[in-house]
């Protein structure tokens, strides 16, 4: 038997939350579907298929409720939304004001144009009804019916007219929102220069293999993830770093697909095909993110499944209860049906999915990689910055300049230290292994202890790399310790057997933007802290040279020293951990959000809540996180104010069915707008 299969699908159709949940009820009773998740925001379907005719039973449940499934890589064609259906209830009401006023015709002609255009909205409310009873279809069926009933044609007609009119203009929004959101895809070329012997040839994208050479010339953007193996240019990353100036790019350097090259020329060997590349990868996590519901989406969907019954209690009281003691029955059905018009809660449950997805959005084309809707939205409220020092303050490239060697030459303690680096992804290990001199010795059963160093076995005796600080040295050896950490210096301490062989000397460069990023992080009224296991002298030395305080700077912490203080911020109003390694993954994983440089280790980035381009991209992060929120409020209480607003003037007798369903679709509209407005943020 094969394994389920998980199949993405954009559904055609699906315009409103309201619709998503439709398609999800759909989906789960199909046999052979055993896993439906469905995104309104992202338009699209996720299906763990057992076997392929699953697909086909699926897509014939969904086309009598008016959707359909398709590539998820494929465009829609033509305008969203039922815009026929706009456009000829529009014209026959039109033509019916245009009869009243020239021949008196009544009623009939407004019947006519409101029957015509609540006929899709009857139909789907009708497919639709076991599944959802008190769907926007059905209850503006029923309004606009029993306006009709009591005699008010001409409201219904501008009822069924401005409703599918709402729907049309919501439709347009929700996919400028996806267009958006999605837009990394399309900053790839659609042809690449592959080099081959005697030439170049133009080919598609579609026909680069991993290893393949291609060429770049100026004003052409790369067409995959690759390293610069010839050439030097000026790279615009801006599109998906947030990073306005470009960057010089030479041999050995990596280059994402879709960079732009400005200046110069570049022959780049690829690594990652176009469709699994970098941007690929972006548009993946924002989906992902997508998924996830924020804690102000849960709280606001389980808000409005209560409201909706209430409001409907509320109406059938109204219409049916108090003319048994107040008379009048024509005039509080007419309040009835407004109220009808009033209990969809479209307006509220969108407010928050559409503000998450323009943010996760407006993140991914600003450097900044959100994984979930509750990562963005925790953000906002931290206090405290932990940092790691070694790639994240600093370039993460540390190079050795000095090695001090106790009774070996320093041939041998380069030649040992290199058979212990090759089993280590440490950054320092980098450095010895990139460090000019001998080859490393054979070396075998590599391990590493937390806190304290790597080990391996040279020469059939242990050999390590560790912590000064974490070893008992000889008055010597500290002296030399003391000396090399008060120039600033990380260190390494080369055992054998236990006994120090040599003193590793490395100097790492803090980052260009890093003094300007901490600057930011306090502009923001956010407090920064280093947390490095580095020696004090060194964190200082680092510190001082980028503008943190004594006060602000924790050094010689283990792994597990790093994971309580974290634990201990968290508990103190909330903190955000940006790191890069694989020691930094526990405490990125206990923040209260963790964030990882994407130069970092695969453990910090699985571990981390947020993906960072660049450390430039930190303080966009809490920026946009702020103002997402600051959407999300704005659109609650907008979306809750004007339906409480419109209830009580409905009751009192003030606004009739027209202004109800422009109060619904009209919010739906403005908070998508609202929500469009973070796409175009500063950030």
């Amino acid at each position: 038997m094969k394994a389920p299969r998980v199949r993405v699908f954009r559904v055609e159709g699906m315009d409103c939350a309201d619709c998503a949940r439709k398609v999800a009820s759909a989906l789960e009773e199909v046999p052979g579907v055993v896993g439906v998740q469905v995104n309104y925001a992202s338009g699209k379907a996720y299906l763990v298929l057992e076997r392929e005719e699953a697909l086909r039973e699926a897509e014939a449940r969904l086309a009598p409720l008016g959707y359909r499934l398709l590539q998820a890589e494929g465009e829609g064609e033509g305008l969203p939304g039922p815009w026929p259906w706009a456009l000829l209830s529009g014209g026959l009401l039109l033509l019916a004001w245009v009869w009243d006023a020239f021949f008196a015709g009544g009623g009939l002609p407004y019947a006519l144009a409101a029957l015509v255009g609540v006929l899709p909205l009857a139909r789907k409310g009708l497919l639709g009804f076991r599944r959802n009873p008190f769907s926007i279809q059905v209850l503006v069926s029923l309004a606009t019916f029993g306006a009709l009933a009591i005699g008010a044609a001409q409201e219904a007609a501008v009822v069924v007219f401005l409703f599918l009119l709402g729907e049309v203009l919501e439709a347009y929004s929700v996919a400028q929102a996806r267009r958006s959101l999605y837009a990394l895809s399309e900053l790839l070329p659609r042809r690449a220069y592959r080099l081959k012997e005697g030439g170049v040839e133009e080919v598609p994208l579609k026909a680069l293999r991993v290893g393949d050479l291609v060429r770049v010339p100026p004003g052409e953007r790369v067409p995959a993830d690759g390293v610069v193996v010839s050439g030097q240019a000026s790279v615009e990353e801006a599109a998906f770093t947030g990073e306005p100036l470009p960057r010089p790019k030479g041999i050995g350097d990596r280059v994402y697909g879709g960079s732009l090259v400005q200046e110069g020329s570049l022959v780049v060997k690829v690594e990652r095909l176009p469709e699994e590349g970098f941007l690929a990868e972006m548009e993946r996590l924002a989906e992902e993110a997508l998924l996830k519901k924020s804690q102000a989406e849960r709280v606001v969907d389980a808000f409005s499944r209560r409201y909706t019954p209430a409001v409907l209690a509320l109406a059938g009281f109204v219409g049916l209860v108090l003319p048994l003691f107040r008379g009048d029955f024509l005039g509080h059905v007419y309040k009835a049906l407004g109220l009808l018009l009033i209990a969809c809660p479209c307006a509220l449950v969108v407010s928050v999915p559409a503000a998450i997805a323009a943010g996760v959005g407006r993140g991914a084309r600003a450097g900044v990689l959100f994984k979930s809707g509750a990562a963005l939205e925790r953000l906002a409220g931290v206090r405290y910055v932990a940092l790691d020092k070694t790639g994240t303050l600093t370039l993460g490239k540390p190079t050795l300049v000095r090695v001090v060697t106790f009774g070996v030459s320093t041939e041998e303690a380069l030649a040992l230290a290199k058979g212990v680096a090759e089993g280590s992804s440490h950054p320092l290990a980098r450095a010895v292994r990139e460090a000019l001199g001998p080859k490393a010795l054979p070396s075998e059963e590599h391990r590493a202890v937390p806190g304290l160093g790597a080990f391996a076995r040279v020469e059939g005796k242990e050999v390590g790399l560790v912590r000064p600080e974490a070893w008992d040295l000889p008055p010597e050896v500290e002296a030399q310790v003391k000396a090399l950490a008060e120039e600033g210096f990380s260190l390494s301490l080369l055992v054998r057997e236990g006994v120090p062989l040599a003193l590793l000397a490395f100097q790492d460069t803090p980052r260009l933007e890093a003094r300007e990023v901490l600057a930011e992080l306090r502009r923001l009224g956010l407090k920064p802290l280093l947390l490095t296991g580095d020696r004090e002298t060194s964190a200082l030395a680092l510190g001082t040279a980028i503008g943190l305080f004594p006060e602000e700077i924790r050094a010689g912490l283990s792994p597990v020293d790093k994971l309580r203080l974290v634990e201990e911020l968290a508990g103190r109003g909330g903190v955000a951990m940006v790191g890069d390694g694989v020691n930094d993954a526990p405490a990125l994983a206990r923040a209260t959000v963790g964030l990882a440089v994407a130069e970092g280790t695969e453990a910090a980035l699985q571990s981390a809540d947020v993906g960072l381009l660049s450390l430039a991209a930190l303080p966009r992060a809490f920026r946009l996180s702020r103002l997402t929120l600051g959407v999300v409020r704005q659109n609650v209480a907008f979306a809750v104010g004007l339906k409480g607003l419109f209830l009580l003037t409905t009751l009192m007798g003030y606004t009739g069915l027209w202004i109800a369903v422009l109060a619904d679709s009209g919010a739906l509209v403005l908070v998508t707008a609202n929500s469009l407005r973070l796409l175009r943020s500063r950030v």
